[in-house]
């Protein structure tokens, strides 16, 4: 798996979930309007990896019709690799060995074996766990080659020289990331192994089937029954974010029709990006 890859799966392993939900109807397309804006602008809920990228004509119409991307991070930025380098590793010389014992460690071990191509357990050793993780997930998808929304969206947009932005900056998912206390980290990395493949697979497809769905509560009351230490994060991970994510989106839409595209679980409930453009005077409404 490349860095590219790996950041792809930054936020859908052990994705945490707000306590509080409401009822939202099933689409992952929604279009924006009112309040001032000159013309519609785009929400996409995404699904960060998926065997297959499924684009509707309604879905390709939205994107034709805006003129800017807007991404959880500008993906196209350069320097992106250069940060997630500088940044993937545990802090003070930190190992695995220091949060897990022998016979954790040889599970682990088992565990990645041959999971992460060009890297042996050794050198997994120093990289936080939480990437760990992510690294993990592509072993319990059905298809060798997964692919992202994301970076379709991203490829289209370069190809048509439309300008692509972040609704945040990659240090701050990292830092939002380095809240979670390196034991609860491995504790989640733990439970992963602790599972067999087939029920690893299991709980992704479950997930990416509610996905297809569009069944967005579903998506999320499914999330939030996973045992996960991660679910005290929840506010750091959706709430708090979603709510620093409204006057950019704001800004960004007023400057000019943009297409925005994040991870799905973003939409729905209380404090989604749904209602709060909704309560911000936007009109929002779903299109599939």
């Amino acid at each position: 798996m490349n860095l590219k890859s790996l950041f792809l799966l930054f936020l859908i392993c052990a994705l945490p979930i707000s306590a509080h939900s409401q009822s939202t109807e099933n689409a992952l397309l929604w279009k924006v309007s009112g309040n001032g804006l000159s013309a519609d602008s785009y929400l996409y809920g995404t699904i960060h990896l998926a065997c297959d990228v499924n684009i509707t004509d309604d879905m390709q119409q939205a994107f034709d019709s805006t003129e800017q991307l807007a991404l959880e991070i500008d993906m196209a930025d350069p320097t992106m690799m250069t940060v997630m380098m500088q940044n993937m590793y545990m802090k003070d010389g930190k190992k695995l060995s220091d949060f897990a014992n022998d016979e954790e460690l040889k599970q682990l071990e088992a565990f990645f074996e041959g999971k992460v191509q060009g890297m042996n357990f050794g050198m997994m050793q120093s990289i936080k766990p939480f990437f760990l993780s992510a690294m993990a997930v592509t072993s319990f998808m059905s298809c060798s080659t997964p692919q992202g929304y994301d970076m379709y969206f991203m490829e289209q947009a370069k190809a048509e020289e439309k300008s692509i932005i972040g609704l945040e900056t990659l240090m701050d998912q990292v830092n939002m990331i380095d809240k979670i206390p390196y034991e609860e980290q491995v504790d989640e990395l733990l439970e992963m192994a602790s599972k067999s493949t087939e029920e690893n697979s299991r709980i992704y497809e479950e997930m990416l089937k509610k996905y297809e769905a569009k069944d967005l509560d579903g998506l999320m009351k499914f999330m939030t029954e996973q045992e996960s230490s991660m679910n005290l994060y929840a506010e750091d991970f959706l709430d708090n974010r979603n709510k620093k994510w409204i006057p950019v989106i704001e800004e960004k839409a007023k400057e000019t029709p943009t297409f925005f595209a994040f991870g799905a679980a973003h939409l729905a409930g209380q404090n989604g990006v749904i209602n709060l453009l909704r309560r911000a005077g936007y009109k929002v409404e779903a299109v599939e």
